[in-house]
C-alpha cells in the first residue's frame, strides 16, 4: 500500500504529487538501475558536471572515516562544467563530492561498479542531483528522496494529531496507525531497493546499521558482535562513530570508573587495525573533550597519546585537540573574547559579563543548524525562569549571513543577547573555546572560570538548580 491511499487529507497532498522526487532531482532510469556491475579489481571513473555555474573552480572527493570526511583529491571544473578524477581503485564505502566545507553530497563507491557519473543542477548539491551512472548510488538516492518524503508526511500526521483533542480517542488511534503505517511503507521501500543487490555496499551499509539498533537493545555484548570495530569498510560509513556512541549509551554506570572502561574496551576492539583504532582513539577524545566528563578525555589523553597505550603516533590535529583538552578542562581559565554584532563597530569582552552574573552560559549555534533550534524553546524558558543576577545566557552564532542571523533571532524569539562576527567556523570565539560543534554550552562562573559544559538545555537547567541548592 502507498502513502497516498493511507491518509488522503494529509499524505495524499504531499505523495500525489511528483515533487517528492522531482524537487531533489533525483532520476532513476530503470534500464541503468538494472545493469550489471562490472567486476572488482579495476580501476574506477568519478566524474560528472555542473549544468549551472557555480562558484567554485574544482571540485574535491572526500573519503569517510566513520562521522568525518577527509580531502582525498580534487580536480578542476572545466569551462564546460565537467570533471574527471584520475581512474583509480577505490576500497567499498561512502564517500563524498563537494565543492567546499558545507555544501557536498553523499556518493557509494563499490569495487564492482567501474563507474559514477553525476549532474549537479544547482544548489546547494544535496538538492540538484542525479545519479547517471552507478545503480548502488541510484538506491541510495531513491531511497534519500523516499525517506525525506515519508518523513515529511509522518510529520504532518503529528502536527495534525497535536491539534485534535486528547478526548478523541478514535482519531489518535487512526492517527497512531497512519503514522506506524508510513513507517512500515518506508521500510518496504528500502526493502525493495537493497533486493535489488543484496551484496552491493548499499545493501551491506542497510543490514550493517539495522544489526546495530537490534543489538543496541541488549547491551554492550551484543554491540561488539555486531560491530567488527577493526573493519575499514565500517569505518567507511557513518554506522562506525554511531556503533561508539551506541556503545557508550549502554554501558551502567556503576561506577566512577565505568566509562574509562568501556574506552579501553572500544580501543582493544579496534586495535586490528591502525587506521580504525586511531580513528576511534580520536573520536572519543573529541567526543568526551567537548561535551565531558572531562577526566575521562584527560585519561584518554594521559593512557593513549602521551602513555604506554599509545600503539600509535598521534597525528597534529590530535595533539591540538589534546592541547585543548588540557586548556579547556572544567576550572581552567574561560577565553576572553570579543564578542560582536554586525554593522556595530563596537566589541563586547566576555570578561565585563561574567563579573555580573554567578554563571554565564555561552550557547554556540548556527542559524541554520536545526539541532540548534530544538535547543531553542527549552533555553527561552530557563531566561525567563533565571534571575538575571543568577544566570546570563549569551548566543554566539557562527554564521556567514547576517540576514539569517537577523531572521533567527526574531522566527525563534530568542530573548538573550546574541553576537556574530560573520566569519563561521572561523570565528575566533569558536576557535578560543575549541568548539567542534553546534550546538554548544559552556558555562563561565563569576571569576571567569570553566564550571560545566552540558550536553543539552536540560543538563543545563540541572545544573543551575544544582548549583542554587549548594
Amino acid at each position: 500500500m502507498g502513502f497516498f491511499f493511507l491518509y488522503p487529507t494529509v499524505l495524499g497532498k504531499i505523495f500525489a504529487r511528483p515533487t517528492a522526487m522531482t524537487s531533489d532531482q533525483i532520476r532513476i532510469a530503470p534500464a541503468v538501475l538494472l545493469l550489471a556491475v562490472a567486476g572488482s579489481g579495476q580501476a574506477q571513473v568519478v566524474s560528472g558536471i555542473f549544468e549551472r555555474p557555480i562558484p567554485a573552480n574544482h571540485v574535491v572527493l572526500y573519503g569517510t572515516r566513520g562521522s568525518d570526511h577527509y580531502a582525498l583529491d580534487s580536480v578542476p571544473i572545466g569551462s564546460n562544467g565537467r570533471f574527471r578524477f584520475s581512474d583509480r581503485k577505490f576500497p567499498p564505502g561512502f564517500y563524498q563530492l563537494g565543492i567546499n566545507d558545507t555544501d557536498r553530497v553523499d556518493v557509494i563507491l563499490d569495487p564492482r561498479e567501474l563507474a559514477l557519473e553525476v549532474a549537479f543542477h544547482g544548489r546547494p548539491l544535496q538538492r540538484n542531483v542525479s545519479i547517471v551512472a552507478s545503480s548502488e548510488n541510484q538506491r541510495m538516492w531513491a531511497y534519500k528522496g523516499y525517506s525525506r518524503a515519508g518523513q515529511e508526511a509522518i510529520n504532518a500526521i503529528r502536527a495534525e494529531r497535536a491539534l485534535g483533542s486528547p478526548l478523541d480517542t478514535a482519531f489518535l488511534r487512526r492517527s497512531a496507525i497512519l503514522e506506524e503505517q508510513a513507517l512500515r511503507t518506508m521500510e518496504h521501500m528500502l526493502d525493495s531497493l537493497i533486493g535489488i543487490a543484496p551484496e552491493g555496499q548499499f545493501a551491506y551499509a542497510v543490514a550493517l546499521d539495522r544489526r546495530l539498533d537490534d543489538a543496541a537493545l541488549n547491551g554492550p555484548s551484543d554491540i561488539l558482535k555486531a560491530m567488527d570495530f577493526s573493519d575499514q569498510r565500517n569505518l567507511r560509513s557513518s554506522s562506525y562513530s554511531k556503533a561508539l556512541m551506541v556503545y557508550l549509551r549502554s554501558i551502567p554506570l556503576s561506577s566512577e570508573f565505568a566509562l574509562h572502561r568501556a574506552c579501553d574496551t572500544l580501543l582493544v576492539a579496534a586495535q586490528g587495525d591502525p587506521a580504525c583504532w586511531s580513528y576511534t582513539r580520536s573520536h572519543l577524545i573529541e567526543l568526551f573533550a567537548t561535551y565531558g566528563p572531562d577526566e575521562v578525555a584527560q585519561y584518554l589523553v594521559d593512557t593513549y597519546v602521551v602513555g604506554s597505550g599509545a600503539r600509535f603516533a598521534p597525528d597534529a590535529a590530535l595533539l591540538t585537540l589534546a592541547a585543548e583538552q588540557m586548556r579547556m578542562v572544567i576550572g581552567a581559565p574561560a577565553p576572553d573574547i570579543a564578542l560582536a554584532k554586525p554593522g556595530d563597530p563596537d566589541t563586547l569582552l566576555l570578561s565585563r559579563i561574567t563579573p555580573e552574573h554567578d554563571l554565564t552560559a555561552l550557547f554556540f549555534y548556527s542559524s541554520t543548524c536545526d539541532h540548534c533550534h530544538d535547543q531553542m524553546p527549552g533555553l527561552r524558558q530557563l531566561v525567563l525562569d533565571m534571575e538575571p543576577r543568577q544566570f546570563q545566557l549569551i548566543g554566539i552564532a557562527l554564521d556567514t549571513d547576517a540576514a539569517e542571523f537577523a531572521t533567527t533571532l526574531v522566527e525563534k524569539g530568542i530573548n538573550w543577547p546574541c553576537f556574530t562576527d560573520l566569519k563561521g567556523w572561523g570565528a575566533k570565539a569558536a576557535q578560543d573555546f575549541a568548539v567542534k560543534a553546534t550546538p554548544q554550552l559552556i558555562v563561565v562562573d563569576r571569576q571567569g572560570r570553566i564550571a560545566a559544559k552540558p550536553m543539552d538545555h536540560q543538563e543545563l537547567r540541572n545544573f543551575l538548580v544544582g548549583e542554587q541548592r549548594r
